[in-house]
This record gives structure tokens, sequence and C-alpha cells, in this order.
């Protein structure tokens, strides 16, 4: 998942843009007026809103993920949510023309933050067209794991026993649950990867001609490898039963299920 790393946080310029919170301060309500986005450098920051007089957390979000930003696209600069800081939190605090100048001496923030914005936009999206209304979004819980499903592969985990089924047909997804979209993918290895070392879109592994291909689809990962190899981002890989699969820190098997076995 695209994160918004602005190096060199120690330089002069960019401590003027350096903000900390402690634990428990609310940084902005919902419907508060403001005109400054902000990037996690260090921390944790909860994003909530209130449906039908309760409070509802949206998101837990990390360092290097970015929030307010709708202050600077948007007209309108009342906040549409409530940004509260979990632990001691740092942040670059950023006007518009902060932004611009950032982002014209580091254009690749600019293709993070887009594919960011289209995949929180994709994701609301998909909601709205599920749930209907915004008093719904309460009845919203992180994706359960996929269960009962038809399967002729399997990925398994040695160390806990967990085992995470493929799809017969098409892309199976790995990764990490994403708390910004509330996007889990089909083999959530989030409870295997406490130091958060595998990316949360980090590979795809397709089912096609009764072959499997693994693909590592972020090339920002911290590495995916097949036995040991380790895998160029975007290039297709052929997987055969009994393979290591390992993205990052947590390592899998490969279990391709014979028909009538």
């Amino acid at each position: 998942m695209p994160k918004v790393r602005v190096s060199g946080v120690e330089n002069q310029k960019l401590q003027e843009f350096l903000h900390r919170f402690e634990a428990g301060v609310v940084i902005f309500r919902e419907g508060d007026l403001g005109s400054e986005m902000y990037i996690i450098q260090r921390g944790h920051v909860k994003i909530s809103l209130v449906v039908g007089g309760r409070e509802r957390e949206l998101a837990v979000l990390e360092k290097g993920d970015f929030f307010g930003e709708i202050a600077l696209l948007d007209e309108s600069p009342a906040r549409s949510a409530t940004a509260s800081a979990i632990d001691d939190v740092e942040v670059l605090e950023l006007s518009r023309r902060d932004l611009n100048q950032i982002l014209r001496r580091k254009p690749d923030i600019a293709v993070r933050m887009m594919t960011k914005l289209s995949e929180r936009l994709r994701e609301s999206n998909r909601r709205f067209e599920e749930f209907g209304s915004r008093e719904e979004l309460s009845a919203l819980t992180p994706a359960p794991s996929r269960q009962g499903i038809e399967a002729k592969a399997v990925l398994a985990h040695a160390p806990s026993g967990r085992l995470f089924p493929l799809r017969p047909s098409g892309e199976s997804t790995l990764g990490r649950h994403d708390p910004v979209t509330g996007v889990t993918p089909d083999a959530d290895l989030s409870e295997l990867d406490p130091e958060r070392t595998v990316s949360r879109c980090h590979a795809t592994i397709s089912a096609a001609d009764g072959k499997l291909t693994i693909t590592e689809t972020n090339a920002s990962t911290n590495g995916t490898f097949v036995n040991g190899a380790k895998l160029e981002p975007f290039e297709p890989f052929s997987l055969n039963h009994g393979d290591s699969v390992q993205l990052a820190l947590v390592t899998l098997r490969l279990h391709v299920i014979l028909d009538g076995g």
C-alpha cells in the first residue's frame, strides 16, 4: 500500500512543518474549519465520525499515512471527520502552498498520494453502493477471512497452523488489512506480521489453465521470495506444489490440492 515518505525531516525547512500532539489530543473535529493536511511521521492517529449520536472509528493511520487532504482539495474547509492522536504523534502540517513546494521537489510523492486517493475513492464508492447511506456505516466491520470456498491450492503457515485458500481461477491477493480503505486481501497476513513488514497490497497469485503464478504488485515492499529467490516487481513467477513463498518476514508453503485426492 502506497505511503507518503518525506525524507529529510531533520532539514530546517521541514522542521518548520513538524508538529507534535500528545496521546489523546484531538487534532481536529468533524465540522471544524481547516486548510491544512497532515502526513504522519511517528505514532498513530484515529479517524472517526459521529453516526446516530455515537462515535464510529473509521480507521487507524500510521507512519506514512496522510489525512485532512480534503481541506486542500475541496473548496469547503469543514472537516469531514475527527482526527485524534492515539499515542504521541509527530506530523507534517502542510498548507496548499507548502504541499505544492514539496511536490515540486519530490514529484514521486504526488504519484503515491494520487494512488492512495484513488483507492479511498474506489472503496468509498463500493461502500455507499452496498450500504446506501451514511447511517449504515455503523454496521461496517473488518472483512473476515473467506470461509467455505472452493480451492485447489492453499498457502500454509506452519508455525501457526493457518491456511489461506487460493481462488481456483483468477487472482488471489496477499497482504495486510488496510484500515484506511477497509480492504482486506484474500490472504490477510496481518496476525502473522506484528512488525508490519508485509505491505497491505503485497502480491497476487493468479490461477489460469491449471497453472499458478505469483506477482509482486508493489515495488516498495520488503521483498517477495520463492524458494529463497527474490522476485522482480510486477514480473509473474511460476509456482509449484511445495514451493516456499516468503513475503517480507512471513514464510508460507504452497500446497496444491489434487482432484480426487
